[in-house]
């Protein structure tokens, strides 16, 4: 009877053992299941944060080179750092701890990064706008100064013309030499020995005062000028060849000009000659003759 009991005192003890331990592994199981969820869950905000991180640095546009080199560098400590995690296995929160770490110094290396990048943006917005303002000042100025020439340009041109020194009608004829010496008008081609050119300044109270140069130019109908003396330059920048050339002292009042062109009788063919008066490198006026 004795016997019996203590087998089932024992029985008992045992089914408790058993109980227990069961009841302890089940706890133990549902607490590394707990803990893996967390390590996971973990893994995950680690993970996200990170891609935010990323996807900041990555939405920073920067104009300097060498911020840009440095973005480029911490965008890749990230990632390597993003890897290192999804490489994580078990659970190892001694590493998560290290990886929050550096997250953290990460995110304030941000902050100073960002705030001199925003720092920078603002300088460089302020300097287009700069920018923008002197570009439209230039350009105005540029229509100004374009307007003030073209007033100025049409200006001289005004001057020029006010200043130019006007002519009477050129009077020309024909002449030959009597065994006299003495010269008697002709309108025969091989009579003639010479070509009378008369005309007058006119009165030009606006123009500057002083020696003047002009220009006498005789031309055939084949536009070879006849007997010329030398070159000169117009103010137009054109050159011509002139018949004969005259130095006068023009004091801004009319006075008359008379110039006798001495040619070879055998150049003088058969046609019409255009004689034309040129003052201070300016053309004045011509004249038409006719020889048969």
């Amino acid at each position: 009877m004795n016997s019996n009991k203590s087998k089932n005192a024992v029985l008992i003890v045992l089914l408790f053992a058993v109980l227990f331990t069961t009841l302890y592994n089940f706890k133990v199981s549902s607490e590394m299941d707990d803990l893996k969820s967390v390590f996971k869950q973990e893994k995950a905000d680690l993970k996200n944060a990170l891609d935010e991180m990323i996807k900041d640095y990555t939405d920073v546009v920067v104009r300097k080179k060498s911020l840009s080199k440095r973005l480029r560098i911490e965008v890749q400590k990230m990632k390597d750092l993003r890897d290192s995690v999804a490489k994580l296995e078990g659970n190892n929160y001694d590493l998560i701890r290290r990886y929050r770490s550096k997250i953290a110094s990460l995110e304030r290396e941000n902050r100073r990064l960002f705030i001199k990048i925003d720092s920078l943006n603002t300088a460089n917005e302020a300097l287009v706008q700069e920018n923008v303002i002197t570009n439209e000042i230039l350009s105005q100025k540029e229509t100004i100064n374009n307007e003030l020439t073209e007033k100025y340009k049409k200006l001289e041109a005004k001057v020029a013309i006010a200043s130019k020194i006007d002519i009477s009608p050129v009077q020309v004829v024909a002449m030959k030499e009597r065994s006299s010496g003495k010269l008697t008008t002709t309108s025969r081609s091989n009579r003639t020995d010479a070509f009378k050119v008369n005309f007058d300044l006119l009165e030009n109270p606006i123009t500057e005062s002083g020696k003047k140069m002009v220009y006498i130019q005789i031309i055939d109908e084949k536009k070879n000028v006849i007997t010329p003396k030398g070159k000169t330059n117009l103010k137009n920048g054109a050159k011509i060849l002139y018949s004969d050339s005259l130095m006068v002292n023009y004091n801004n009042r009319r006075m008359s000009l008379v110039s006798l062109v001495l040619v070879n009788r055998d150049d003088i063919l058969k046609g019409k000659y255009t004689i034309s008066a040129f003052v201070d490198g300016v053309y004045s006026g011509n004249s038409i003759v006719s020889l048969r």
